[in-house]
């Protein structure tokens, strides 16, 4: 389930001229300083020679796979850094990784902008959905280094280039990743992050955990039941079925524009009413005995709680 990765490799006085490996490869010469860098290509990857290490950017699943529509799990990553340790010359596995991308392609039952409109807020991330096909979070604080992205991988293949294996021409591809950047064994909580530690089961196992978990901690758009009208009994029964159907119905980038707006405009001296807000706003959406689980929703939610059978 690894996708893009930056490594980094310290250069010591032992550590070999991996130059006339790269294909393309360039010097620049720095006229201030005379650093003289090397910028070349492997298979995919971006590999550019400083003076004080290596650094190696790009895709491992199209490193060893046609494209990175299939997911690579532990084994295939560490087929994937010996074959870089190969054809480089240099033991890459103790290299440090300083960003990572951790995702899987789902093939659904509907188009992929049906179940991005059904994924709402989650804690300290806020929603972005540029177009039909995109919805990020991205962090509120510059003190986090993690985003969330769901898109039509099959899309975005296009967009690259990128052909398709046979079989998904037609088929509706969501991308769901978790992309980490900076400052990963803080992240992760582990004592160090290297080439290495992403094929060690533990670590993996970790990655797949924390996969599900930012999932399932976005809110979800749900259905209004189909029968709720035999279920009301009062006028407050009425006003939450009508203020529910209307939330499950709506974009959810009107309710973000919405509270952004009471933000600018300082309604609430009080931040955390912004939050209680949210909150009241979340829990008429999802009121017991009102609403029922959305089949999409359900559908996605089986995907990601199947990712971590097979670990």
């Amino acid at each position: 389930m690894y996708d893009k990765v930056k490594l980094w490799v310290m250069r010591t006085r032992d550590t070999p001229d991996v130059s006339n490996f790269l294909d393309k490869a360039k010097d620049h010469v720095d006229h201030e300083t005379g650093e003289v860098c090397t910028f070349g290509s492997l298979e995919g990857l971006k590999v550019s020679v400083y003076t004080g290490g290596i650094s190696i950017i790009g895709s491992l699943a199209k490193f060893i796979y046609p494209n990175n529509i299939y997911p690579l799990d532990r084994h295939g990553t560490r087929q994937a850094i010996t074959k870089l340790s190969d054809c480089l010359h240099l033991d890459v596995s103790d290299a440090r990784v300083t960003s990572m991308e951790f995702g899987q392609v789902f093939v659904m039952r509907h188009p992929v902008e049906s179940y991005l409109s059904k994924l709402g807020d989650t804690p300290k991330l806020l929603r972005y959905h540029f177009d039909v096909g995109t919805l990020y979070y991205k962090p509120k604080s510059p003190r986090q280094h993690k985003v969330l992205a769901f898109y039509d991988k099959k899309a975005d293949a296009g967009v690259k280039g990128m052909v398709l294996p046979d079989g998904f021409d037609d088929a509706n591809l969501l991308k769901y990743e978790m992309r980490f950047n900076g400052r990963l064994p803080q992240q992760m909580n582990v004592p160090e992050v290297v080439a290495s530690t992403l094929s060690e089961n533990g670590f993996y196992r970790l990655m797949v955990k924390k996969y599900q978990e930012n999932y399932f901690a976005i809110s979800k758009l749900n259905q209004v039941k189909t029968d709720i009208m035999s279920e009301i009994k009062t006028v407050s029964d009425a006003f939450d079925v009508l203020v529910a159907r209307l939330i499950n119905q709506s974009d959810q980038t009107q309710i973000a524009a919405f509270m952004e707006e009471l933000k600018e405009a300082k309604v609430f001296d009080d931040r955390k009413s912004y939050t209680r807000l949210k909150k009241k706003i979340q829990d008429v959406a999802t009121k017991a005995g009102v609403t029922v689980s959305d089949e999409l929703v359900r559908e996605l939610d089986d995907e990601i709680k199947n990712v971590g059978v097979y670990v």
